[in-house]
């Protein structure tokens, strides 16, 4: 919560750990910093992303194996630079709530019909790869920076909105979603679960059970990195402060 700190001038207003901001207005508490750099880290980081993006999508290779061991740090490398975008997007309760609609318009306008194609003319399966690139390297990322950016647009915090993207990235990279395919579908349960995501830890399948402790293991991951200071952190990193009351 807001604190406020009395003194002959007035009060002034301090955030303390990921507290959710106070509403002095429509807008919210307008942000201060005394780093010169600061107010541009987030559109720089939206761009570096975006071309990041483009980079990954025309020149790397798609599909499901991980060719080179470098591949999964790039893309996820290239994912936090939109993520830091979206964090630390100014004013971001000022953006009217349509802007939300965008989203939907690229699921369905490209997305989701890209991947039902896929399910009702690719009978044979001739191109897996591109399947497995627009369900996983594009429908469930856009899925996660679309919640962000709604509770960002809410006037969620920097720290918060990250914990979120956070969350959602290691939950689909813990083997749950590989285990509950062999749960929810009508298959027997493997003796052995081929992930290339997991792989690249493991060095190569593992057993069943093993891939149920590798998801389990991710847990106080999640755990501990929500537990974390970060909108603290993040305003000693910009030099912000919060206006006088």
């Amino acid at each position: 919560m807001w604190e406020r700190s009395h003194d002959t001038e007035g009060a002034v207003m301090t955030v303390q750990d990921d507290a959710p901001p106070s509403r002095t207005g429509p807008d919210g508490p307008e942000i201060r910093t005394t780093r010169s750099w600061a107010p541009h880290v987030w559109w720089i980081s939206l761009l570096i992303g975006g071309v990041g993006a483009a980079v990954v999508w025309f020149w790397l290779p798609h599909g499901r194996e991980i060719e080179a061991a470098w591949e999964m740090p790039a893309k996820l490398l290239v994912f936090a630079f939109a993520c830091v975008g979206v964090a630390l997007f100014p004013w971001a309760s000022r953006l009217p709530h349509w802007a939300l609609y965008l989203p939907f318009v690229v699921f369905t306008g490209y997305i989701v019909p890209r991947i039902s194609g896929f399910y009702y003319l690719d009978g044979e399966r001739a191109h897996g790869d591109s399947f497995y690139t627009h369900l996983y390297q594009l429908l469930y990322p856009g899925m996660v920076l679309t919640v962000a950016v709604a509770y960002r647009m809410g006037g969620g915090t920097s720290g918060r909105c990250l914990k979120i993207i956070f969350g959602g990235i290691v939950i689909i990279f813990s083997g749950f979603l590989d285990l509950m395919w062999y749960v929810v579908n009508p298959v027997g349960i493997p003796d052995e679960i081929d992930a290339p995501h997991i792989n690249l830890i493991t060095g190569g399948p593992i057993s069943f059970g093993a891939t149920v402790l590798f998801a389990l293991a991710h847990v106080p991951i999640v755990v501990g990195f929500a537990l974390l200071p970060l909108d603290r952190w993040i305003g000693r990193l910009l030099g912000t402060t919060g206006r006088p009351a």
